[in-house]
């Protein structure tokens, strides 16, 4: 993610500093025994995969020991955006355990309940027996009501109204100075890096096999491959191929060396 201004995040330091090191992601996966894809997202700025901050810093203690960069300002930097947890189990198990237990009161026995009301349910059933006799004739007597079902007319389908189809607007103008840049892996992809005229990261990341990135900027782009020969490059819609790993684009779209 693209951050202004003067605010380096600690992936970016990251980043520059296995550059400055002159190592690719691979290198130094090897030497750390940390893996790639976990490098790769702590230079992204994502910690979420370390398993916490205690095994984030061991990461950023052995990445900065391998290519000579200072691991106090690197973990200075760390905590800084990554604060540690205030979680006190020991405090609240205290606590817990001080306080005095709840009184429920007594419920009543439900088969006692259940009892009562059966007995007045036969109570008044004998009652009904023998003051009521005629109750069964009295209601065989009486004459159910008939019930009319009037089925209502099925209404008419209204007939699709026509509708007049507009022509597609023209495709616009592409922006003067403005570069489009695609970037498609193939084989086994690379892992790529572009960055604006001032240094600011506009992608970085590695893209898998069959993967598009495509890039937007009105400016100078700076483009970093470890592999060119697996990424194939557009500019502005023209296949260009680079004559280096690391190549810069004008605002005009014409390729030229980085120093």
């Amino acid at each position: 993610m693209e951050r202004g201004g003067g605010d380096v995040s600690i992936g970016s330091d990251l980043t520059a500093a296995r550059e400055r090191a002159g190592m690719t992601i691979e290198q130094l996966s090897a030497s750390t025994r940390i893996r790639s894809g976990l490098l790769i997202a702590m230079e992204a700025d994502d910690f979420s995969r370390c398993g916490g901050n205690f095994y984030a810093r061991g990461h950023i203690r052995s990445i900065a020991r391998v290519v000579k960069a200072d691991p106090d300002a690197l973990l200075a930097k760390f905590d800084e955006s990554h604060p540690a947890p205030e979680a006190d189990r020991s405090r609240r198990e205290e606590r817990a355990g001080n306080k005095l237990p709840t009184l429920h009161p007594a419920r009543p026995r439900w088969a006692v309940v259940l009892g009562a009301i059966l007995i007045g349910l036969m109570g008044w059933g004998m009652v009904r027996l023998f003051t009521l006799p005629s109750d069964v004739e009295a209601t065989a007597s009486k004459t159910a009501p008939t019930v009319a079902v009037t089925t209502p007319a099925p209404k008419p389908t209204p007939k699709p109204s026509a509708k007049t189809t507009k022509p597609a607007p023209p495709a616009k103008p592409a922006v003067p100075g403005q570069v489009r840049l695609i970037l498609k892996a193939r084989g086994d992809g690379s892992y790529v890096t572009v960055r604006n005229a001032k240094g600011l990261k506009l992608f970085q990341g590695l893209l898998g096999p069959g993967s598009i990135q495509t890039v937007v900027h009105k400016g100078e782009i700076r483009v970093s491959l470890e592999n060119g020969s697996n990424v194939a490059v557009y500019i502005n819609g023209l296949r260009v191929i680079p004559e280096d790993k690391r190549f810069t684009i004008t605002p005009t779209g014409k390729l030229a060396p980085t120093d």
